[in-house]
């Protein structure tokens, strides 16, 4: 394992129960709607999806843009691509690609709106990244980002100090565990302009968050930066407390959008 290059690797190559648990947290649901709302997109528009996953977010997208618009998905798991383009196989206007590096298999101007969400915490370089996506975005078209920012979880009954001791421990996971609040400057930095930024918090009471808190758990497993012993007690704590009440998970996503010049 190389911890330099984790961040990019654990999706190159993904264990059976961490694929089964993205299998659920990732699947479509009508209150994902307000996370797209600043991207305004419109029937017959061609959507990018980067970093795509398993899809299902992608099939989303297409509901949205219609029969007369197109969606199209890449990601860096060529088990993510090969299980999407099964879903997305009785729609036309929906395909998904291998991403085999950072360059995009697009042509310039290709696209209306290109979407990024919970990706580009991982990219190894987010300038770069974000000059890509202008690169293949229409003159006026928008690029709409969706993080988090593994500094304003709140994760209860175990405390602000235990938080964030548990995700700076889970933090090599990440290329830029903070993008939450950098990706507004990222983005006027890489020459976007019309930047809008706005917030919607995820907050959970009845225990969707444990996923999370399950895949965070295992980065740190992995790291060896906590003991396995207080993982697992912290874990059973978080699960008590959705049987007493005291539990609570909330996770900000930063919802920020920009135009191309």
């Amino acid at each position: 394992m190389n911890l330099d290059s984790f961040f990019a690797d654990h999706w190159k190559d993904i264990e059976t129960d961490r694929l089964a648990r993205y299998e659920e947290m990732f699947q479509w649901r009508d209150g994902q709607r307000s996370l797209l709302g600043p991207a305004d997109l419109q029937p017959g528009q061609r959507v990018l999806d980067l970093g795509a996953g398993p899809g299902f977010f992608a099939l989303g997208i297409a509901g949205i843009v219609g029969e007369a618009g197109a969606v199209d998905g890449v990601d860096i798991n060529a088990r993510f691509v090969t299980d999407a383009n099964a879903r997305a196989a009785r729609f036309d206007h929906v395909n998904f690609h291998l991403l085999e590096d950072h360059r995009l298999p697009f042509e310039a101007g290709t696209f209306d709106r290109a979407i990024c969400k919970n990706v580009l915490e991982y990219v190894p370089d987010l300038h770069a990244s974000l000059e890509e996506l202008g690169r293949v975005l229409k003159p006026g078209g928008r690029v709409h980002i969706i993080d988090s920012d593994w500094g304003f979880v709140i994760v209860e009954p175990w405390g602000k100090d235990t938080v964030d001791r548990f995700f700076q421990a889970a933090a090599p996971a990440f290329r830029e565990p903070y993008v939450g609040r950098r990706a507004a400057g990222a983005l006027a930095s890489a020459g976007f302009g019309e930047i809008e930024v706005t917030m919607v918090p995820i907050v959970d009471r009845e225990g969707m968050g444990l996923s999370v808190l399950t895949n965070m758990a295992s980065y740190i497993h992995t790291f060896g930066t906590l003991a396995d012993a207080e993982v697992k007690q912290l874990m059973a704590q978080a699960r008590d407390g959705i049987g007493d009440g005291s539990y609570l998970f909330c996770l900000p996503q930063f919802l920020v959008t920009g135009t191309v010049s």
